[in-house]
């Protein structure tokens, strides 16, 4: 049988799910900005991708107990 998750846990799930989103949405935005040659696009991927990542490093600093 599958166990439900309690909703204490849901908030950093979903803060964990926007950090990702986050991550991703910036090397998608760096790869475009390399294809195209754009380096306003990419330096502005590379920072979303990095801003993600430290988003992603302090929910796990966080999560510790």
């Amino acid at each position: 049988m599958t166990t439900r998750r309690s909703k204490a846990a849901a908030p950093t799930d979903a803060k964990a799910k926007t950090a990702a989103t986050r991550e991703a949405k910036g090397s998608v935005q760096e790869a475009i900005g390399k294809l195209i040659g754009d380096d306003a696009a990419r330096e502005r991927g590379t920072a979303e991708k990095e801003a993600g990542a430290t988003d992603a490093s302090d929910i796990q600093k966080s999560s510790r107990p």
